[in-house]
């Protein structure tokens, strides 16, 4: 993976739908951020990673100034289209560029907000120290982990075995836990805040909905197996399954949960 980071130009149309996530939880979790770092004291947010915006809509539609990068020009263009079908202009900019070389000056932005994006870049360090460059050094770097959206975390985890079975192991990108991106902000002089347990709902996932998603490599693990090999592999674990169930048409329960890290100095 020469470029150092994953793209979503592939998924760009569907991506949303594979990280959906209670609404009701995350509006809350949003008006929870609003109080702590309001939008006339922390105007100006980076959002690297913006995607197809769906975490920059809705804070801009709190009040924040949003400015985002990505490097998938697609999922750019989704959001393009999103911004110009709202009924009010929304004070959101982007730009397609990697989070590794941002295009900004030094403490740009008064707050950025970091959604799922360290898991997909090889040098996440480096993306880490960018991110903090731009950001006032009084000013906060928040994570917000908005949960496993419409993914069966144990078909992944069984995913993963059947790969490794085959002699294809899963490859990860970056990290595979914003604890590690915790320990290494803490190594640079960094606190943590965690805000837990208090955004949790359950959903109820079809097994052919997540097998689905996880044939389309919908996910980041999925995206380095052999072709041959993940075919295979989701033929088997889709046989499995229906075994085990009955059919794909089963239902699976899934506790889920947003949840906040709110670093700073």
């Amino acid at each position: 993976m020469s470029t150092g980071y994953l793209s979503f130009d592939e998924m760009a149309g569907q991506y949303d739908e594979t990280r959906n996530y209670d609404e009701g939880c995350f509006s809350s979790a949003l008006d929870y951020l609003v109080s702590r770092f309001p939008p006339d004291r922390f105007p100006s947010v980076l959002e690297p990673g913006i995607g197809t915006g769906r975490i920059a809509i809705p804070l801009a539609e709190r009040g924040y100034q949003v400015t985002g990068v990505d490097v998938s020009k697609k999922m750019l263009a989704v959001l393009d289209r999103q911004i110009k079908q709202m009924s009010q202009p929304l004070p959101i900019s982007f730009y397609q560029a990697d989070v590794q070389v941002l295009p900004f000056l030094d403490e740009s932005f008064s707050l950025a907000m970091v959604v799922h994006l360290f898991y997909f870049i090889r040098d996440w360090q480096r993306a880490v120290r960018e991110i903090i460059r731009v950001v006032r050094k009084d000013s906060p770097l928040v994570m917000m982990h908005t949960g496993t959206g419409a993914e069966i975390p144990s078909l992944n985890q069984r995913y993963k075995e059947l790969c490794a079975e085959a002699g294809s192991p899963t490859q990860e990108v970056g990290v595979n836990s914003n604890t590690v991106v915790v320990d290494y902000l803490s190594s640079l002089g960094y606190r943590a805040e965690w805000v837990k347990d208090r955004w949790q709902w359950s959903t109820r996932i079809s097994l052919d909905r997540a097998v689905s998603f996880i044939e389309s490599r919908s996910y980041s693990f999925t995206r380095f197996v052999p072709d041959n090999v993940h075919l295979s592999v989701v033929k088997k674990l889709a046989k499995e399954l229906r075994q085990k169930f009955g059919s794909l048409e089963a239902e699976i329960e899934v506790p889920n949960q947003i949840y906040l890290v709110m670093i700073q100095k």
